[in-house]
């Protein structure tokens, strides 16, 4: 008896392991959609994430836009790590987003998140993108999209998001003939905005708060602040936007002609607040939604500054740190051709 309950035993066990070791893809790439807010990133050489490390654990640094997907308390989270790419991969483990205070920061905490080494960290590479989308306050999602991968195209589509060019250094321009022979006949042009590959962007969705409460964050600690919204009829952006005026923050506002007559529009509560307005009159419609903070924060999107913007549209707002000066001189532009 006792020799055929070992038998089953072993029986039972082998085909335990075996289930354990079956790869279920459950994860989708249009999921991202669903998530509260996601950051995105393009792995730099500098990246700590996959270099040869005899510790089976690794941290990834807690940027600013990383932070306002995470939080700031010190949370467990449940995590499904993917990769897309030739071959497809998927681990489920817990990371830890933390915080500690270095004596060299003068008290500053700094934020990082702890992860287990594992087969889907292992495959990324420099210039694979890196997301990272929270879908609950327990669960989040790192996924390795394979560089020039169908994947990777995937999520920017889903994101709405351009994909970064890839910087060529001067040296490469100087030692590969192609580029050598392109330098002779390189025209200035205007520059297209690209995201650095050492900077995160941050994404959130609606219908929900993140978009409106971020903005309002941007607002509130902003000394200089350019508006170009298509629609302005949210009183909480819109009471920040005035406090801002009154603590003494230079702010411009542009928005479109038919919006700003609307029965909802907040245009006039602004221009009562002593900020200067401009109204498209050269357009037919000036559809931007965009603010720049300081002359290097942006935020943009589909999202309106509008309170079914917040409630009850599907929208996505996008932050991010402007590599140049492109926002900032097209709003320039669009000040003077409508100030004119």
């Amino acid at each position: 008896m006792s020799k055929l309950f070992l038998f089953f035993a072993k029986i039972c066990i082998g085909f335990c392991f075996f289930i354990n070791s079956i790869q279920v893809f459950a994860f989708e790439i249009s999921d991202l959609s669903k998530y509260q807010s996601v950051a995105v990133k393009t792995l730099a050489r500098n990246d700590s994430l996959y270099k040869n490390n005899n510790s089976t654990s690794i941290e990834i640094q807690g940027t600013k836009p990383l932070i306002n997907v995470l939080g700031t308390t010190k949370v467990y989270y449940d995590t499904q790590f993917v990769y897309y790419g030739e071959n497809k991969l998927e681990n489920v483990d817990e990371t830890t987003w933390y915080y500690y205070t270095p004596k060299s920061l003068n008290g500053k905490r700094k934020y990082k998140l702890y992860y287990r080494k594992n087969d889907v960290m292992r495959s990324a590479y420099p210039g694979d993108l890196l997301v990272i989308a929270k879908k609950d306050d327990k669960n989040i999602v790192i996924l390795i999209a394979q560089k020039d991968s169908k994947a990777e195209n995937e999520v920017f589509e889903i994101l709405n998001i351009p994909k970064p060019e890839e910087k060529v250094s001067f040296w490469k321009k100087l030692t590969d003939k192609t580029e050598k022979e392109n330098l002779k006949t390189i025209k200035e042009t205007a520059p297209s905005p690209t995201i650095s590959n050492k900077k995160w962007m941050q994404i959130y969705f609606t219908p929900g708060l993140d978009c409106e409460n971020n903005i309002i964050a941007e607002i509130n600690k902003a000394k200089k602040i350019d508006i170009a919204v298509y629609s302005i009829t949210n009183q909480n952006i819109v009471d920040a936007i005035i406090n801002a005026k009154e603590r003494g923050a230079k702010i411009k506002v542009i928005t479109d002609r038919l919006q700003s007559k609307g029965k909802r529009s907040l245009i006039d509560e602004i221009k009562n607040a002593g900020i200067p307005v401009v109204i498209n009159s050269g357009h037919k419609i000036m559809h931007n939604k965009f603010a720049v903070f300081d002359d290097k924060s942006i935020v943009t999107g589909s999202y309106n500054w509008t309170n079914n913007a917040s409630n009850s549209n599907a929208e996505n707002c996008i932050f991010f740190n402007q590599p140049d000066k492109e926002y900032s001189e097209h709003f320039k532009y669009l000040w003077k051709y409508y100030a004119d």
